[in-house]
């Protein structure tokens, strides 16, 4: 029992730490990007949502709303991802979580010379049960997605 707390713990860590690295402001992040790939593009006068259609030193070639459109790299200010959900992935943890702190709570509050019509595990399993849910719950609701900036000037 005490290893799983541990390793959610440490699990928890990592999600939680991980969107805080910096990203990389270099050109050369716009130009490994594969064709179709969703960007956001702002530039001096307006910002544009696309797909990635191509990249070079000098410009940048996305397909938007308006059809396909490219831009010259010293008009570009930053260029950002679409990153995709983890909601479910944030649910898993919630759960783990919740019930992991569930049995613990669990089993420092049942009592194994008290008369009860709940046995000591079912205490211990209704406790990891709610708290579990409320920890999925939560976790579900935890913002995720977005953008991520890969190049600014």
């Amino acid at each position: 029992m005490l290893k799983l707390l541990r390793a959610t713990a440490v699990l928890l860590i990592f999600a939680l730490t991980a969107p805080a690295q910096s990203p990389s402001q270099g050109w050369n992040n716009v130009k490994a990007l594969t064709a179709g790939t969703e960007v956001r593009i702002n530039l001096n006068s307006r910002t544009v949502e696309g797909k990635m259609q191509s990249a070079t030193d000098d410009s940048l070639a996305i397909s938007s709303d308006r059809g396909q459109e490219e831009f010259a790299r010293r008009e570009v200010v930053r260029v950002s991802l679409r990153r995709k959900s983890h909601r479910a992935r944030n649910a898993l943890i919630g759960l783990g979580v919740g019930a992991g702190i569930g049995a613990g709570i669990g089993a420092a509050t049942s009592c194994s010379h008290c008369i009860s019509p709940i046995s000591e595990g079912g205490v211990i399993g209704i406790a990891a049960a709610a708290l579990g849910a409320l920890g999925a719950i939560v976790g579900a609701l935890i913002p995720s997605g977005g953008w991520r900036e890969i190049f600014r000037r």
